[in-house]
């Protein structure tokens, strides 16, 4: 009997089959995608028990799965008002709400108890909240990671609104009518990494009104009409672990000098649109010092920001400095300028141990082939790696366009050669000139360990009287 024919025929069964299930899967799903989406043609005004009960039952788009998440999309449905019990039939764990775009000013209490231990996202954006004082849907949601209120009308806010959410990571206040933060107010919430308070009218904030946030990665505090008063070593000191500040546009001409001292993991700073303007040939410069000590600092953003030169020292003794944005400012070319980008440069080309051995007159010629080369970048990381200079060149960059002087206005910074010949003794005394500009002086230490004994003192004192409570509530249960 010849078998190869059997198992020929067999193969064919087997996949005409395998065709038909998939077909028949497809079908099914297709139908599943076409009645996954029922658009509802009125405002649901009033929502209850009864009516979300329906609305999931019909409206698959109301309740979709992803993966192990489970979320319930109440978005844009012109919802205005919300029963205490609306979801007390809904047994499946919800990890994600979306109240987005409806109505709302206003929750009930026990609105989200059903979901009090799965409850991750809370999305209530686009929402006619003014105040969160009576409302106290937020109580025992322990579980919530993601808080998002933006594009409300919240004129205030209070320690009790975020009471109990001591695992909130991200919380986001943007676009919402604020003006003032009081003491020590997400102290309810340790726990954020991320704090988004951009698009308000933050002109008032308490100098301790973020004590307690010392897990804080980001702050966004941009388009707020903050001016530099506001920005104190003692507001940002609790800031421990902080990484990225935007202060775009804010209303900023200067900054205190050693701000961000105590954020000794600050990596980027952004400070666009801001008015930084210097007078040329004038020893006032606009963020003098405001840099020193923080060792962290990577790139900072100071594009559009109206300068004309820069406090060499403040940025030359950042060590870790790799970026600098100057793009849209009306520049002055100067070898204060330049030396950011080709002070090391030149240094390690003029002691190179290699064998290049060049008068000085030759070196703008070697680096007018090798400047923009990654054969040069590679000879300054080995350089940087055996010690040679303690940080490698910033970069200024693209499109950073000088305005004066008149031999290179409209030109690129990063671009333009042939400088080393009047720049060299200048670039000769700026190291020494550096040398000791960011060393604390006696006035901002004995500032600086005030704030430290302030804070010190203010966790003391909140210790004794915690203690002389239960000492107290002892007394009286022994009587």
């Amino acid at each position: 009997m010849d078998y190869s024919n059997v198992i020929y025929f067999l193969i064919i069964f087997i996949h005409i089959t395998i065709t038909l299930e998939y077909n028949d899967d497809y079908d099914v799903e297709q139908q599943l995608a076409s009645q996954s989406f029922i658009p509802i043609s009125e405002p649901i005004h009033h929502l209850s028990s009864s009516i979300f009960d329906s609305l999931s039952q019909s409206n698959l788009s109301l309740t979709s799965f992803l993966f192990t998440d489970q979320t319930i999309n109440l978005d844009s449905l012109g919802i205005s008002n919300i029963e205490p019990n609306t979801f007390i039939n809904y047994r499946i764990p919800v990890t994600t709400i979306i109240l987005a775009s409806n109505y709302l000013s206003y929750l009930p209490n026990n609105v989200f108890q059903p979901f009090s231990s799965t409850l991750i996202n809370l999305n209530l954006q686009r929402n006619h909240f003014r105040s969160l004082l009576n409302n106290y849907f937020l109580r025992r949601l322990e579980q919530l990671r993601t808080l998002d209120l933006s594009k409300n009308q919240l004129y205030e806010l209070h320690k009790q609104d975020f009471t109990d959410l001591r695992r909130l990571e991200t919380l986001i206040l943007r676009e919402n009518k604020l003006t003032y933060l009081p003491y020590a107010i997400f102290s309810r919430c340790r726990t954020i990494t991320t704090l988004d308070l951009s698009d308000n009218e933050l002109s008032i904030i308490d100098s301790n009104a973020f004590r307690s946030l010392y897990r804080l990665k980001i702050l966004l505090l941009s388009n707020n009409p903050l001016g530099q008063r506001l920005l104190t070593n003692q507001l940002m000191e609790p800031l421990k672990n902080l990484e990225y500040l935007d202060l775009e546009n804010t209303e900023l001409n200067n900054l205190s000098p050693f701000l961000f001292i105590s954020n000794q993991h600050l990596r980027s700073i952004k400070l666009r649109r801001n008015n930084f303007q210097t007078i040329i040939n004038d020893s006032y410069h606009s963020l003098q010092r405001t840099f020193c000590h923080a060792h962290s600092l990577i790139e900072i953003d100071l594009v559009s920001t109206h300068l004309r030169s820069l406090d060499i020292c403040t940025y030359d003794q950042i060590p870790s400095l790799r970026r600098l944005y100057l793009m849209n400012n009306p520049l002055h070319c100067s070898c204060d300028l330049f030396y950011l980008k080709y002070g090391d440069i030149y240094r390690v080309l003029l002691t190179d141990g290699n064998g290049i051995d060049r008068v000085h007159t030759d070196i703008d010629t070697y680096l007018d082939r090798w400047i923009s080369r990654p054969e040069l970048r590679r000879h300054l990381e080995k350089a940087y790696t055996r010690g040679d200079f303690y940080r490698l060149p910033i970069e200024l960059s693209l499109f950073a366009r000088c305005a004066t002087p008149k031999q290179w206005s409209g030109r690129e910074i990063g671009n333009i050669t042939g400088i080393f010949t009047q720049c060299q003794q200048r670039w000769s005394n700026i190291e020494q000139e550096c040398q000791n500009y960011c060393q604390l002086d006696k006035k901002l230490q004995i500032s600086m360990t005030t704030i430290k004994h302030t804070s010190s003192g203010s966790i003391h004192f909140n210790l004794f009287v915690v203690r002389l409570y239960f000492i107290l509530l002892t007394f009286f249960l022994y009587i």
